[in-house]
């Protein structure tokens, strides 16, 4: 089979290109492109010999941003788009087609109808599968869905306390997310660690429990909305104080829905703004506290699922870039007789994965930048190379 792979990573404004040679996992040529569907989307591309920076005007979408890659990519690597063997993308979830697949009518009709549940992940990702298709008739598009790493949670810890009969006819359970995230924390840790929890910090995030390579748990259950709170994501909340504000409210459902995903989290709480950076400059203590406290219960709640816990990462853009939460995590976590190296944890680098706590520390502590494209690109290679 052809072993150049395109993975194409699409968030609700972001968009991410990574291009693979599959024989030694090369990069063959990375790019993204900022605050899309704007008349000035910051873009950047680099390949062998070439880099280019700019802006783009993006205001009709996904179309404009796949076909300036892919113009780019014939103008710049060997063959264009010839050469591509195939593409995979970062897909978030399908309900129970919850493994690497061919995208076809079938899977793209189940992302549609959970499209409610995931409104943010799930449409960018039809609209940009239709343009791909287009883009590329005669070839296989993989979806690589995030649900399909934690495939290996017990059934017990995924089943919900509702009607078994309604839980089954609509799916509902426990799918857990950021699979490429965590999967990718796992490929680089579990040499070294049978217990590991990760946790992926960013505008969304998620805790996961790791055991000899696998997910045994995770914070975010149903939907992305859930487990520890986000940048404009509520995570956990009682359901009946949401039913109680919908009444008083008069919110119908898409109101809820709504606000939930785009008016909580640290937003919310805050009523500054969804972006850590700026809660942190404002000092916001009690935010700040809330956030901290959130994941390290989760954290804390995993130690009882893996028996203990022998390594801990963080990854996602506040996971590897705030000094201050970490510490503020790892503060509360102190009882695990962990160790925290400070000259470590103010100088790594953009890549790989770091230890950040001293030798003496009884719980290993790392810094991975995850490289979830990566992980795309293995799953795709590996399910076209089956058939």
């Amino acid at each position: 089979m052809a072993c150049n792979i395109l993975v194409l990573n699409i968030g609700s404004t972001s968009f991410k290109f990574k291009y693979f040679n599959m024989e030694d996992e090369s990069v063959i040529a990375k790019g993204k492109i900022g605050s899309v569907f704007t008349d000035k989307s910051d873009f950047e591309f680099l390949a062998k010999n070439f880099k280019e920076k700019g802006f783009l005007d993006t205001k009709d979408g996904y179309k404009i941003c796949l076909e300036k890659v892919i113009s780019l990519i014939d103008e710049n690597c060997e063959g264009g788009r010839k050469n591509v063997g195939a593409i995979g993308f970062k897909t978030v979830m399908a309900g129970e087609i919850n493994y690497p697949c061919v995208l076809d009518d079938d899977v793209i009709d189940k992302m549609k109808d959970l499209s409610l549940v995931a409104p943010a992940h799930n449409t960018p990702y039809i609209e940009a599968y239709k343009i791909v298709k287009n883009l590329f008739p005669n070839i296989k598009i993989v979806g690589s869905f995030e649900t399909a790493f934690h495939n290996t949670i017990p059934s017990y810890a995924t089943m919900y306390p509702i009607d078994k009969d309604l839980a089954q006819k609509y799916g509902i359970r426990k799918y857990g997310f950021h699979g490429a995230a965590h999967s990718y924390v796992a490929h680089k840790l579990s040499d070294k660690h049978e217990k590991i929890i990760s946790v992926h910090l960013g505008g969304s995030s998620s805790v996961c429990a790791i055991k000899n390579g696998k997910s045994v748990d995770t914070s975010m259950g149903f939907s992305p909305q859930s487990g520890v709170a986000m940048n404009n994501r509520c995570g956990d909340v009682d359901i009946f104080s949401i039913l109680y504000l919908m009444e008083k409210e008069n919110m119908n459902a898409e109101d809820m829905r709504k606000f939930l995903s785009t008016k909580c989290g640290l937003l919310g709480m805050s009523k500054i703004s969804n972006d850590m950076r700026d809660i942190e400059n404002g000092n916001d203590k009690t935010v700040l506290d809330a956030y901290t406290y959130s994941v390290a219960k989760y954290i804390s709640s995993y130690l009882a699922t893996l028996g203990g816990v022998d390594a801990i990462s963080f990854s996602g853009g506040i996971g590897e870039n705030s000094i201050r939460i970490k510490k503020d995590i790892l503060k509360r976590l102190e009882f695990l007789g962990l160790e925290l190296d400070d000259e470590k944890l103010e100088n790594t680098e953009n890549t790989g994965t770091f230890e950040i706590s001293k030798d003496t520390s009884k719980v290993k502590i790392y810094i991975t930048y995850v490289d979830e494209e990566l992980m795309v690109a293995k799953n795709t290679y590996k399910l076209l190379e089956r058939r």
